[in-house]
Order: C-alpha cells, then sequence, then structure tokens
C-alpha cells in the first residue's frame, strides 16, 4: 500500500529529473528529490529482461520489509512502491560511518542496539551491517539502518533453509554492531556486550584469511632502498 501523501505523477516526474541521479546501484538507480515538503529518495530498478525482473522482485522485496519496519525509530519511512520499479523512502539527513566520526559514540550505539533488536523483533535480520555505507550517523550523531535488499524475513511455519539464512543474519547483525562499536578492538568487548559477540565460522574464516593475506603482502613487498 503506498502512501496517500506521495502521488505516483510527483514520482515518475522526479525520476524523469535526470540532475537528482545520486548513483547508481546494483539493483538500479538511486535518486534524491523533493516531493511537496517531503525530500525523498527513489530506488529504481534497472536493467531489461531477467536483470529488470530480478531488480524489481528484489525492490519489490525490500518494499515489504520497509513496511513491516515501519514505525520503528532509526529506519527510514517507505512512501510505497510505484509502477513496480520505484521504491520511495524517506531521505535522512546525514553522512555513512565511513564518511564521519561520532560525536556521542555512547548514545549512538545504545540506539543503534534497540534498532537492531526492534527489528529483530518483527522478524527481519538487516544482514549487511558490517558495511559502513548501511548506516547513516544524522547530525544529531543519532543512528539510521539503510539498504535492506539482502535482509532475511523469518518465515512462519516450516521453512528449514529460510529459518538457517534469518539465524545467521540476526547473529551477524549484533556482531557488525559489536565490531563498530569497538573499532575491531574486541579484547576490549565489555561484561556486558559480550553477550551480543559470536564470532560466526564463516567470520573466524575470514579474519584468518585476511591475516595471512596480510603477512603475505608485508613480506613480498620491497624493500626500500637506503641510499
Amino acid at each position: 500500500m503506498n502512501d496517500a501523501s506521495i502521488a505516483e505523477s510527483d514520482v515518475i516526474a522526479c525520476v524523469s529529473d535526470g540532475d537528482r541521479m545520486q548513483y547508481r546501484g546494483y539493483q538500479g538507480d538511486i535518486r534524491t528529490g523533493r516531493i511537496g515538503d517531503t525530500e525523498v529518495l527513489i530506488k529504481s530498478a534497472a536493467g531489461r529482461g531477467i536483470v529488470a525482473w530480478i531488480n524489481r522482485w528484489m525492490l519489490r522485496r525490500e518494499y515489504l520489509i520497509y513496511r513491516r519496519l515501519d514505525g520503528i525509530s532509526g529506519i527510514p519511512h517507505c512512501y510505497g512502491f510505484f509502477r513496480g520499479r520505484h521504491l520511495v523512502l524517506e531521505r535522512v539527513a546525514g553522512k555513512t560511518m565511513r564518511e564521519t566520526t561520532i560525536a556521542d559514540r555512547e548514545l549512538f550505539f545504545d540506539e543503534m542496539l534497540a534498532t537492531i533488536k526492534s527489528i529483530h523483533d518483527r522478524g527481519v535480520a538487516h544482514g549487511d551491517l558490517k558495511r559502513k555505507d548501511n548506516i547513516l550517523v544524522t547530525p544529531d550523531s543519532r543512528p539510521c539502518l539503510i539498504d535492506f535488499g539482502v535482509s532475511i524475513f523469518r518465515k512462519p511455519g516450516f521453512h528449514p533453509f529460510n529459518h538457517f539464512r534469518h539465524s545467521f543474519s540476526h547473529q551477524h547483525d549484533f556482531n557488525a554492531w559489536v565490531k563498530h562499536k569497538y573499532n575491531r578492538e574486541f579484547q576490549d568487548i565489555s561484561a556486558e556486550d559480550l553477550q551480543y559477540h559470536r564470532p560466526l565460522r564463516i567470520e573466524r574464516m575470514a579474519r584468518t584469511i585476511k591475516k595471512v593475506w596480510t603477512r603475505i603482502k608485508r613480506t613480498v613487498r620491497p624493500k626500500k632502498s637506503s641510499d
């Protein structure tokens, strides 16, 4: 169901304004604009044939997840999915964690943890929070989680593969929170936060591979001449 405050014709007009193009994502084009007094971000499926069909399916899936999360603090409001290809979201002011520093880290990570728990309570696991680009820092140092394109919704009933993926992503969200809060200094994790940190096998393997690769690079790196 689309938000009555946003008209389809206004969405199409925004999409047609090439000057508002921000970048091209893996699903399609990302645009920003204003509809009335509302600042919006529009994700539009791109491609042709089977590629277009897959991108539209993925955006519709993301739309359904945003609908399920509606009203949770730290999640952009979703205005709807128009013409089967345009996902319209609230444009949140702020920069990604990769682009800025956090003024009040204690408040920020307390609120981020509360948001993660809230989306989990609604059966959704984000699954990609280790990417700093998926976490916005607002001007008042509040967290906002974005990009639910690979998120997992836990289906009711007997769906073992879905439940396995959801459980994996569920723990991955908490591990990501710990990673960001402690800047990878896992030895500094407080006793209270240890309950959220349970490294997954694939994460342990990735760390081992990274360490080995770092050592190899240091070994083969040519030494600087002292001359």
